[in-house]
C-alpha cells in the first residue's frame, strides 16, 4: 500500500488515501479504511517519473492521485508488471542523458561539416537563373547604396578589359550572364566582388594595381569560378541555413531578397571554394594559352598592396584576410604555391 493525496476533480480538495493494488484494480481506502473507489489497471495512467517531482495516476473521469513516494510506488508498479517507456528511464538515467549529449555533440558536428555544405550545394544549384540574377541586381543595388561610388576610370580602359574577358575561352555556362562592371572601392580597395547571376564588380583600384592584362584576367578567371560553382550562393545558405532555406521552401521570395544581399557583402569564402576557383581559372588561362602564374603574381601584388596599406595606416599586426580583397577570399601562402605549381 501507497499513501497518496485524492483529488475527485470537482473541487481543489486533497484527501488523505492509502493506494492498493488487489485483483488487478487499483482501491483508494481513506483514512478510515472505507474504500472510496476502485478502477480496473488497464483504465489508469501513470505520469512519467521526475526526480522530485509526485507521481500521477489518473482515473478516466479525470479525478487523480498525487504520490511522492516514489520507492514505494516504484516497487508497487514493478509488482503489476508496468514498465517505464524509454523516454522516461533516459531521462532518469545519467548515463543516458550524457550518452544522447554526445550524440547531439556529434550530430551537429556531422550536420554543420558535412550535411550542411552538402544541402547548401543541392539548394543553390536548384535556385532558378532568373531568381539567381534577381539576387545579383539586389546585392548590386546595396553596394551603390553607400559602400562602393561610380567608377572614375576611362571608358576605353574599362572596355578592354571587358572585351578582353569577353574574348577568353571558358566552359560553358549558360544559367548566368556576364558582366564587368567598375566601381570606385574606397573603403573595400583593391577587390573584385562575384555577385549572384554572372555580374563582377571590379574596384578601380584594383585596375590600378594588375593593369588590363594577363593578371587582371586571371582574377577575373577566379571570379568567374565562384559564379559558375555558385560558391557565393552556397555560402549564403550556410550562414542563414534556416532562413534561407524556409524562405525558399516557402516561396517567400522577398524575405529572401533582403537576407542575401548583406550576407554577401559579409560572407567569406571557404578554403575549398577558393581552390576550386582557383583551380577553374588556372584552366581558362591554360586553355587561351596564358601563363597560370599570371594569377598567383596577381595575388601577390594584392597581398603587397594591402600589406603595405595596414603598414600605412598602423594596422600592421592584422591579418591579411581582414582587408580588402582578402576579406572575402582568404588567402594563404600554400594557394600562390598550389597555383605556380600548376604549370
Amino acid at each position: 500500500m501507497i499513501a497518496a493525496q485524492y483529488f475527485d476533480g470537482r473541487t481543489s480538495r486533497a484527501h488523505p488515501v492509502v493506494l492498493h493494488v488487489r485483483d488487478g484494480h487499483a482501491v483508494l481506502q481513506d483514512d478510515g479504511g472505507d474504500e472510496l473507489r476502485r478502477a480496473p489497471l488497464a483504465s489508469l495512467r501513470v505520469s512519467e517519473r521526475i526526480r522530485r517531482g509526485p507521481r500521477l495516476v489518473t482515473f478516466d473521469d479525470g479525478a487523480y492521485c498525487e504520490i511522492t513516494d516514489h520507492a514505494g510506488f516504484d516497487a508497487m508498479l514493478a509488482a503489476t508488471g508496468h514498465r517505464e517507456g524509454w523516454v522516461s528511464r533516459a531521462q532518469n538515467s545519467w548515463r543516458l542523458v550524457g550518452a544522447s549529449m554526445l550524440g547531439l555533440a556529434l550530430f551537429v558536428a556531422v550536420s554543420y561539416f558535412y550535411l550542411l555544405p552538402w544541402t547548401a550545394v543541392l539548394v543553390a544549384r536548384t535556385i532558378p537563373p532568373s531568381l539567381e540574377a534577381q539576387l545579383g541586381r539586389t546585392t548590386l543595388d546595396s553596394l551603390d547604396r553607400g559602400i562602393v561610388k561610380p567608377s572614375t576610370l576611362p571608358a576605353a580602359e574599362q572596355q578592354r578589359i571587358r572585351d578582353n574577358f569577353a574574348a577568353l575561352r571558358r566552359p560553358a555556362d549558360p544559367g548566368h550572364d556576364y558582366q564587368i562592371l567598375f566601381r570606385h572601392g574606397g573603403g573595400i580597395g583593391a577587390n573584385a566582388l562575384a555577385l549572384p547571376g554572372g555580374t563582377i564588380v571590379v574596384t578601380d583600384e584594383l585596375v590600378k594595381l594588375l593593369g588590363t592584362g594577363t593578371a587582371m584576367m586571371g582574377v577575373l578567371a577566379h571570379e568567374a569560378g565562384h559564379v559558375t560553382q555558385r560558391h557565393g550562393l552556397q555560402q549564403v545558405f550556410q550562414a542563414s541555413a534556416v532562413g534561407a532555406l524556409t524562405a525558399y521552401v516557402l516561396g517567400d521570395v522577398s524575405s529572401l531578397l533582403a537576407t542575401v544581399p548583406t550576407a554577401m557583402l559579409a560572407m567569406r569564402y571557404s578554403r575549398d571554394h577558393e581552390r576550386e576557383a582557383d583551380a577553374f581559372a588556372v584552366e581558362v588561362l591554360r586553355e587561351n594559352r596564358l601563363p597560370p602564374a599570371a594569377l598567383a603574381d596577381a595575388l601577390q601584388l594584392l597581398e603587397d598592396a594591402h600589406g603595405a596599406r595596414r603598414k600605412g595606416s598602423g594596422r600592421a599586426d592584422r591579418d591579411d584576410e581582414e582587408d580588402g580583397f582578402f576579406s572575402t577570399h582568404p588567402m594563404t601562402r600554400e594557394r600562390i604555391n598550389a597555383i605556380r605549381n600548376a604549370q
